[in-house]
């Protein structure tokens, strides 16, 4: 029965593993019924084709898909992967209730006796049947058996409350499994008419399979013809502008003030982190165990490693170093929080470190390089006299990062800068100041204030000042009362007298990332919702809220030809040009005789350069010319030996001879087309139920309220 005890203590990765199925049977494939969850109240969050979508059945499924995004990475999702999961389940939704609607219109239904026969027959579901395997890879039907006939002695209630839970959960995976099989029947009835012929299949087997060769002859729209020898009318222009009108087209676009109110934490949240971790540097300096405490408090649990100069932040590594064995160093505050060490051992490291600041100076880009060789000399007597170093870099070094701190440079090892610099670096002193010495970058006066050749132990407790939950509410709060005092005057003024920075940026009704913001579904539905002056409430945005109005709408629309005439007149004339390079490979073509080759070409206009193409497909790209359909397309009408019309291309023309053909193995053929066949079916079935599905959107009438309920 080991099995069986391994299913018990698996139970809840077996359930997780059901629940993924049932999931990526909605978002994924057809989105039907999940676990019978049905409307029943509640504020409505959409409506598909009349049909609304409740709010809690909304929340239930983002729940569920939540908890097993959980289960999988182990920690909570934050709120940029909720509005991903918030989009799918969304899109599931609309996607079950516009095939439901189908599934009615063709009056598809499933038998009790179907169900039974699926689930006891001998092929049984996959994503139960894969829970009774055995470590033989053996199906264990036994165990399957008991499992439908009790499965109250396989699935407990993990509340340990409800003593049928096993038989509840079970009916609610019946109620999945008719879907599922509904789902089946009209994918089958959908598909029923797609054939792959023979003569397609032979098709892509010859278009992968045929080897060709081919030499080609480029007529250079840029050197056999120049701008001067095109003359361009207003006409011409507008002939370009009507044909290639859907260039010209634009989306309806919102342009958006906005003021950002970030989250970050509060006096009261630093105050209070300090307050925990001086309490655990107490216990630590009391004797308790510091390896105990960094698993109990830190946020990144450690237990020692040993760490060289330059491994860490330069904070900490300024503290550690500073301290004795056995040292408590901290709490000490960086960029990532609070941090509180202890120094556990050393030992001497294999490599030395030196830690230097400098003064660099440039040389060239337009300066006088004898007199600021003269400055460099005369600064580095200044030093040696006992000038102050710190605040020389600061005024002469061109070397911004470490002008600002004086010159320094924190610790380095060998290898780590140029030789020259190095060099100098590790044959000075403590507190000598060497140089000028030349590099790459300019010259250098170098003062070594450090040398080491420690490794150190290290325990770490680490605690990040995070914004509290008070916090986050006053910062709401703050953002509300932002907002309503705006929709009340305007955005502009508002943000002037609280001292907020206004912002700007620009979106397209088709969604997508919103510069400055990032992915947000939500403000683009409200900014095509509503009119130009328009407020909004505080949407959550990454580390904060924003509050947004509109400043300017632009409903699509195609530019006019006034405003875009100027830039259209460059591809009016490339277009002209190549047209003039096709009557010039037209007029070579014509002259050629039919058993001439491309050489022949090459001989009545030696400008022209005739390449070979080496061994290619139809269905890969060709050597020296990329993919280019143009090319394929001509290639494959062509004999062995003969040479093409000329062909237009995005380069000017080419004149193309077909060398040689090859054509595939009829034996491999007929051992490979059947293979070929179910996979072209699959694609063929892919790409229309895809459009299938996107024709029922487009001609629905769709509702999207939640930008009323997820900001």
């Amino acid at each position: 029965m080991a099995i069986m005890t391994r299913m018990r203590d698996n139970m809840p990765v077996i359930l997780i593993g059901l629940l993924v199925a049932f999931v990526i049977t909605i978002v994924f494939e057809w989105g039907m019924d999940y676990l019978g969850i049905r409307g029943g109240g509640g504020d409505v969050i959409g409506t598909v084709n009349g049909k609304k979508i409740s709010y809690r059945e909304f929340t239930e499924l983002v729940r569920s898909m939540t908890e097993v995004q959980k289960a999988q990475t182990g920690v909570e999702p934050d709120e940029n992967q909720l509005k991903q999961v918030r989009e799918q389940v969304w899109q599931s939704l609309v996607t079950q209730y516009l095939l439901e609607e189908e599934i009615g219109r063709f009056d598809i239904e499933v038998t009790d006796q179907e169900l039974i026969d699926w689930v006891r027959g001998n092929d049984p579901p996959e994503d139960l049947r894969r829970n009774f395997v055995d470590s033989t890879g053996q199906f264990r039907r036994d165990l399957y058996d008991q499992f439908l006939s009790n499965p109250n002695q396989f699935i407990r209630d993990p509340q340990g409350v409800d003593p049928n839970y096993g038989t509840n959960w079970l009916v609610e995976y019946e109620r999945n499994l008719r879907s599922r099989r509904q789902q089946e029947k009209l994918q089958s009835l959908m598909m029923a008419s797609i054939r792959v012929t023979e003569g397609e299949v032979r098709q892509r087997f010859v278009e992968q399979n045929r080897k060709m060769t081919a030499s080609y002859c480029v007529f250079d729209v840029n050197t056999l013809v120049k701008d001067e020898d095109v003359e361009l009318t207003e006409e011409d222009l507008r002939d370009y502008y009507e044909e290639n009108l859907d260039r010209y087209r634009y989306e309806a676009t919102r342009s958006l003030n906005y003021v950002l109110l970030p989250e970050k934490p509060s006096a009261s949240d630093s105050a209070a982190r300090w307050k925990e971790i001086e309490e655990v540097a107490e216990k630590a300096r009391s004797g308790l165990d510091f390896v105990d405490l960094s698993y109990t408090y830190s946020d990144a649990p450690d237990s020692g490693a040993f760490f060289r100069h330059g491994e860490m932040d330069p904070v900490l590594e300024n503290a550690a170093f500073a301290a004795r064995r056995g040292d408590i160093v901290g709490p000490v505050e960086d960029a990532d929080g609070l941090h509180l060490l202890k120094v556990l051992d050393e030992r001497r490291s294999e490599h030395e470190f030196v830690r230097a600041r400098h003064i660099l100076f440039t040389l060239g880009g337009g300066e006088d390089t004898t007199s600021v060789k003269a400055l460099a000399d005369s600064v580095a007597q200044i030093l040696r006299d006992g000038a102050n170093f710190a605040s020389l870099a600061t005024t002469y070094s061109k070397d911004p990062g470490s002008a600002r701190l004086g010159g320094d440079l924190g610790w380095f090892g060998r290898g780590k800068m140029t030789p020259a610099f190095e060099n100098a670096a590790f044959s000075a002193r403590v507190g000598e100041v060497v140089g000028p010495v030349r590099s790459p970058f300019g010259l250098h006066i170098i003062e070594v204030t450090d040398r080491d050749a420690r490794e150190l132990k290290i325990a770490h407790i680490g605690m990040k000042i995070e914004v509290s939950p008070q916090t986050e509410n006053d910062l709401f709060d703050r953002a509300r009362d932002f907002s309503y005092n705006a929709q009340q005057t305007d955005l502009a003024s508002e943000a002037a007298q609280m001292g907020f920075d206004l912002r700007e940026t620009t979106i397209q009704e088709e969604g997508g990332v919103i510069p400055g913001i990032g992915l947000n579904e939500s403000i683009t539905m409200w900014a095509f919702k509503n009119s130009v002056g328009s407020v909004s409430e505080p949407y959550t945005v990454a580390n904060g809220y924003a509050v947004l109005s509109i400043a300017e709408a632009r409903e699509a629309g195609v530019r006019p030809f006034a405003e875009v005439e100027e830039s259209i007149r460059p591809l009016a004339l490339r277009e002209a040009k190549i047209d003039r390079t096709m009557e010039i490979a037209a007029e070579i073509r014509s002259q050629l005789r039919p058993d001439d080759g491309l050489t022949a070409a090459q001989e009545l206009k030696p400008e022209l350069k005739v390449e070979d193409t080496g061994e290619f497909t139809l269905s890969s790209a060709v050597p020296g010319v990329g993919r280019d359909q143009s090319f394929l397309g001509a290639v494959a009408g062509l004999d062995v030996g003969a040479v093409s019309p000329p062909v237009r291309s995005t380069r000017g023309a080419y004149l193309i001879q077909l060398l040689s053909r090859s054509d595939p193995d009829s034996s491999v053929y007929a051992s490979q087309k059947e293979g070929l066949r179910s996979r072209m079916l699959q694609e063929k079935r892919n790409r229309i139920l895809a459009e299938w599905l996107d024709q029922l959107k487009n001609v629905a009438d769709i509702e999207d309220h939640r930008d009323l309920y997820f900001r």
